[in-house]
């Protein structure tokens, strides 16, 4: 008995010993293989299954053995299934085979059958407290297609575009569950089901702000778009941030809603802020070649008086200014959607058309139509003393300058689609000259048109014309008149040098139409390209004469892009270039783009 036991313990110790040294020997000789996906011409589908793979992820960590490799390529398959369903493919088949060569070959072959198509989508509401007469979104406003391929991203967006939806009609604690999908593999359609819990209908509650340190919580809550009792409505916290952004008080903006009612049925909220520092200094540079270097510089203060208020000083140094400027903004003036804007300025502007020793102080009431729309009317007063051609003259102008903006682009220094149409009407009246009145018109548009992704290119646009009506040229003040020409006009001509002249002074018009064309070409993440052409001219009577030249200029630019806006060198040449009036070219340096 003892000598047969002793034989089967001796022969099990050898096979273990056997088989622990070829397991030793698979761990120390890795399986090296490569990977092919075939079957499929859809190359974003290609790329979807080569990410969810791990045999392709993982073959810089090849296994220890091919019993391993076929354990790893057998457990992407359901990945790779549920990858082509998201995509609609809900007949998909996926084989694999691994040919013994060296090294070893794993194909993953597709047959993804046709895409099946979004049939309906059927939403259930469950509860006691749903309002009989509420009016559910239709499928295009949940962002799907009836008839498109039915695909998993947009049905979960859809999920959660319905989850919004029910938290703005007054429900702030909706539940669904992912889409239900029945499939029907005889028609290839499928039918989406979502379940809504949509939980109890409620009204704000108290609204709490922690953080304040200067700033007047009276003041914040005027910014608030809602009132305790009034209807839950989480559409208004969109607008209720930016609204506190847009202040320039606070670096930490959060909306937080409490996750249950209180006694009187109403949710809870909180307003965590963190206010930034309110005082600022600022100050920039520029170089055009007919002006010569120049600087600005400002100092501010964002919250005066606890309240928003806004006074920027500011001081002008150029080869055509030196000027004092100031102004102050005073947010909410009477209504939540109007600001109170007063400015004062002492300059001295020696372009070579003039010179004018002025003093501008205005006040003017600004009022949001609706987002970036944005009405202006007011009062100003200019008292200045204007040289042109060896004659002097005073004036005390009294004007009601009105306005009309309308920003629709992407971006406030960068733009790269939209438009913006600014409107600007002023009747002037010289309260020291019973004979002097005249006003001033003008409209400025411009466009912005992606056109490639890759490379990052933008056709900007724009057209500015004005007139001025109600008295002669000669009577209208020289620095009141319009002028074409310069860095951000005409590029190539000197400053406000295109239109009338007498040997080479300009005299200003009465009219002016000028226009731009720039082709925006970023080449890198840091640098782009610029290739532009300019035209217009001032006129000088009150309509577009078409005897009088329009002159164009054109040329390119390099931008280098930085956190605060892009840097912008442009190289302008005069194309209708006037023998003893325009230089060559004209170089032009400054922050942000032309227009």
């Amino acid at each position: 008995m003892w000598p047969h036991r002793i034989l089967f313990f001796g022969c099990l110790f050898l096979y273990l010993i056997v088989f622990f040294h070829e397991q030793k020997v698979e761990a120390d000789t890795p399986v090296a293989y490569t990977v092919t996906i075939e079957g499929l011409e859809n190359k974003d589908l290609h790329k979807l299954l080569e990410d969810v793979s791990d045999t392709m992820k993982l073959k810089q960590k090849p296994p220890a053995s091919q019993r391993l490799l076929k354990r790893r390529v057998q457990e992407d398959i359901p990945k790779l299934i549920t990858a082509l369903k998201s995509r609609g493919f809900y007949a998909a088949k996926v084989e694999f085979e691994i040919k013994e060569e060296e090294p070893l070959q794993v194909i993953f072959t597709i047959d993804p059958g046709s895409p099946y198509l979004l049939n309906a989508v059927d939403i259930q509401i469950s509860g006691d407290q749903v309002d009989d007469k509420l009016k559910l979104p239709d499928t295009e406003q949940l962002g799907l297609k009836i008839g498109g391929i039915a695909e998993s991203k947009p049905l979960l967006e859809a999920r959660n575009t319905l989850i919004r939806w029910f938290k703005n009609q007054g429900y702030p604690f909706p539940e669904i569950e992912r889409p239900k999908l029945l499939v029907n593999h005889d028609d290839l359609t499928v039918v989406a089901t979502m379940l809504v819990e949509s939980g109890p209908q409620a009204g704000f509650g108290e609204t709490t702000i922690t953080g304040l340190e200067s700033v007047d919580e009276a003041f914040v809550r005027k910014l608030i778009p809602w009132k305790e009792g009034d209807p839950y409505d989480a559409g208004l916290f969109k607008t209720m941030r930016q609204r506190i952004v847009n202040t320039g008080l606070f670096s930490v903006v959060k909306m937080i809603e409490g996750n249950k009612l209180d006694d009187n049925g109403n949710v809870p909220m909180t307003i965590e802020l963190r206010e930034r520092k309110h005082r600022s200094v600022s100050a920039g540079v520029n170089y055009w070649t007919d002006e010569g270097l120049g600087g600005k510089a400002s100092w501010e203060h964002r919250n005066l008086f606890n309240q928003s208020e806004r006074l920027r000083i500011s001081g002008v140094v150029s080869g055509f200014t030196q000027a004092v400027e100031g102004s102050f903004r005073k947010p909410l003036f009477f209504r939540e959607d109007q600001n109170l804007q007063l400015g004062l300025r002492i300059a001295q502007d020696e372009p070579d058309a003039y010179t004018s020793r002025n003093i501008i102080a205005s006040a003017i009431v600004e009022r949001a139509l609706r987002e970036k729309m944005i009405v202006g009317a007011g009062m100003a007063f200019k008292q200045s003393l204007v040289e042109q051609l060896i004659t002097d003259e005073e004036f005390s102008l009294l004007s009601l300058p009105m306005s009309f903006a309308w920003d629709r682009s992407d971006n406030l220094l960068d733009p790269h689609r939209g438009n913006r149409l600014r409107l600007n009407l002023e009747p002037f009246t010289d309260i020291s000259k019973t004979d002097l009145t005249f006003t001033r018109g003008g409209i400025t548009l411009r466009q912005y048109l992606p056109l490639l992704k890759k490379p990052d290119s933008i056709l900007a646009g724009r057209v500015t014309a004005g007139t001025i009506v109600g008295a002669e040229r000669n009577e209208i003040p020289a620095d009141e008149r319009l002028y074409a020409g310069g860095g951000g006009s005409i590029r190539g001509y000197f400053y406000q040098s295109v239109g009338p002249l007498i040997g080479t002074t300009p005299l200003g018009g009465r009219s002016v139409l000028d226009l731009s064309l720039e082709l925006r070409l970023k080449a890198t993440e840091r640098l782009g390209l610029v290739a532009f052409i300019d035209g217009g001219t001032a006129f000088e009577g009150t309509h577009f004469d078409t005897h009088e030249n329009i002159l164009w200029g054109a040329g390119g630019g390099i931008r280098y892009y930085t956190p605060i806006g892009p840097l912008r060198l442009d190289v302008g040449f005069p194309l209708d270039r006037r023998e003893g009036i325009d230089d060559a070219f004209q170089v032009y340096l400054s922050i942000g783009q032309a227009f």
